[in-house]
């Protein structure tokens, strides 16, 4: 977690291990409005999650559930140098981790997805799916979370075979910069989320009234930084999966960046 200007610690692995409900046949998109993240995060909202059969356009029957998700609260961090400081609220990352019974190379042989429920009592409505496709790389497997029905929460998905016995698939999910910050009026100061995911920046170009902040956070399993051309602009150091960095930008301007492992990796922030 972060506080402004400085790097954050990882945010935290939650894993909750809860029974689950088989379900028999694939379920539609509920029609019905999902709650604000931020009221499942104060209720500690379980998250059930599954494997189904199909892809996230048309899901198929649950074959493989996973375990929760679960938010339990806003995450309050003080940086460790500096802990006179008062403490600043900063968006949630959670993840669960499960191991089922299938390779991973039995689940890309057909069409699967993970699909993320807002509650056990609202199952009917979807939250955030992936289609589980891609060439694994040393048996490892990302996959982006979509968010659903205006949800609040996107991520990723990591699953990785065990010897062709077995699957572990580590869901990670996290506050979508429209639910993480309050509506600001035009030209107010405003907070903004970047999902750095896939090896890349999302999204790549961020526009902000001076006086904003800008976070950062990693949802790849691969180490990244958000660097200026001029370091002394920005300069997150590195990010390791489920860690973030906030910066406030308060002179206007033009600000380009890149990923120091990875050159290719670039985004733009302009400060009005």
């Amino acid at each position: 977690m972060t506080h402004l200007g400085t790097r954050s610690t990882r945010w935290f692995g939650l894993l909750v291990a809860l029974g689950l409900l088989l379900f028999g046949g694939g379920l539609a998109l509920a029609q019905d409005a999902t709650p604000s993240a931020g009221d499942d995060m104060a209720a500690g909202v379980a998250h059930p999650a599954h494997i189904h059969t199909g892809t996230c356009d048309t899901l198929g029957d649950v074959v493989y559930p996973l375990n929760d998700v679960t938010l339990p609260g806003r995450t309050i961090a003080t940086p460790e140098d500096d802990l006179s400081s008062t403490p600043v609220a900063v968006g949630l990352v959670a993840q669960s981790t499960s191991t089922v019974d299938v390779a991973l190379d039995d689940i890309l042989a057909a069409e699967h997805a993970i699909n993320l429920h807002e509650s056990m009592e609202n199952i009917g409505n979807y939250i955030a799916c992936g289609d589980v496709s891609g060439e694994p790389v040393d048996g490892l497997l990302d996959i982006e979370l979509m968010e659903l029905n205006g949800s609040g929460y996107m991520g990723q998905a990591t699953l990785v075979d065990n010897d062709g016995e077995s699957t572990t698939v580590t869901v990670t999910i996290m506050e979508t910069g429209a639910m993480a910050t309050p509506a600001a009026s035009a030209g107010a100061a405003s907070d903004v989320m970047v999902e750095i995911a896939d090896f890349a920046f999302g999204p790549a170009t961020v526009t902000i009234p001076a006086g904003s902040s800008v976070t950062w956070t990693n949802i790849d399993s691969a180490p990244h930084t958000a660097t200026a051309m001029d370091r002394d602009a920005l300069q997150s150091g590195t990010l390791n999966q489920g860690e973030s960095f906030t910066q406030t930008f308060d002179t206007p301007g033009t600000y380009e960046y890149f990923c120091e492992f990875h050159a290719n990796m670039k985004g733009t922030i302009v400060v009005e």
